[in-house]
């Protein structure tokens, strides 16, 4: 019974070989060979002289310099298991690009994204906010936000306020603002 098995496998043809042969016409101009991309210099048309066709390995296809006589002819290549400028990509932009949680950030171009970002008063305040997104090949994107803000000036008629503000992970929140004082990285505020 073993011995049987193993002439019945014998038989079959190999499935995991990349050799292939197929019979192609010379009709014309080019001929799509395989959707795989081809082993370079694994074409063989037997009584065709390599000087008579040029083989795009990378997409597969044979084009003919100088046509034989013959209607069809047989050709025998290797390929590799994949396409080598196949198109690959994770996720489609169409599919998830209503999935932000976020609206976009919209500029007045009359009084300019800076001057009404916050409103202190009569506190001088000065720093810098910006925001970046990373994305790479396997993983999704990423929103990376940076505070920086100094705060010096008056409260009300005897107080004085100096205050320091850092954080180097905002959150995206609908209302784009940090909720609380305890999220901030660093914190320094003197009253006097």
């Amino acid at each position: 019974m073993l011995l049987s098995s193993l002439l019945s496998f014998a038989q079959q043809p190999n499935s995991l070989s990349n050799l292939r042969s197929k019979k192609i016409s010379t009709k014309t101009s080019s001929v799509k060979l395989d959707s795989l991309s081809i082993v370079p210099k694994s074409v063989i048309i037997p009584g065709i002289a390599f000087e008579s066709f040029n083989v795009d390995e990378v997409n597969g296809r044979l084009f003919w310099v100088n046509p034989p006589t013959m209607d069809s002819v047989m050709v025998t290549y290797r390929v590799f298991p994949y396409k080598l400028n196949a198109q690959v990509q994770r996720m489609n932009f169409e599919d998830v690009k209503n999935n932000f949680l976020t609206a976009p950030i919209t500029i007045d171009q009359n009084t300019g994204f800076g001057k009404n970002m916050f409103d202190f008063g009569n506190v001088n305040y000065n720093g810098s906010f910006g925001r970046g997104i990373s994305f790479g090949n396997n993983q999704d994107a990423v929103v990376n936000g940076v505070l920086n803000l100094q705060i010096n000036g008056m409260i009300g008629d005897s107080m004085m306020l100096s205050a320091a503000l850092t954080d180097n992970n905002i959150p995206v929140q609908a209302e784009g603002n940090t909720q609380q004082l305890n999220e901030f990285d660093r914190v320094w505020i003197q009253l006097k």
